[in-house]
């Protein structure tokens, strides 16, 4: 993983130790996972870490209400998901439409990303929670909803 000099920048003098280290740890602990999922959603892998980059760049700016916020990885999350999106949108136009990874083809956002996070990421259920920022039972909700819609199509 790089370590980029733009983090850190937007946190306030004084805000900077504690809040600096928060970040830095969050950074550490759900990088390469980030990158995953945007590889899993059909970016190349150059693409996929320039888009989180430009997510992890986005979060630094707004550390201090991120992590004051009732779930601060939920919020992460939905950032990444909503660049992520963009970025393969653009992708699929540039390519005449493809590139698009077929989980999210078949189901709707949170319940395709838990089961692209679960059966492409092999992450458990525990693990899609935290990386998603969701609670288990809301991640096996969607699990079963999402398998459930694959397996009996409309």
């Amino acid at each position: 993983m790089t370590r980029p000099a733009h983090r850190g920048r937007g946190l306030a003098r004084g805000a900077e130790g504690p809040l600096l280290l928060g970040y830095k740890a969050f950074c550490l602990r759900n990088e390469s996972r980030y990158i995953q999922y945007a590889r899993a959603r059909s970016l190349e892998p150059g693409r996929a870490r320039a888009v989180v980059e430009s997510v992890l760049q986005m979060l630094v700016m707004q550390w201090p209400q991120i992590i004051s916020s009732d779930r601060p990885a939920f919020e992460a999350w939905e950032m990444l998901v909503c660049r992520v999106a963009a970025a393969t949108w653009e992708t699929r136009r540039a390519c005449n439409g493809r590139g698009r990874d077929t989980v999210h083809q078949a189901l709707p956002g949170q319940e395709a990303d838990v089961v692209l996070l679960r059966y492409r990421l092999s992450l458990s259920p525990a693990e899609t929670a935290d990386l998603m920022g969701l609670e288990v039972p809301e991640v096996t909700v969607s699990l079963k909803k999402g398998i459930s819609a694959l397996l009996n199509p409309a």
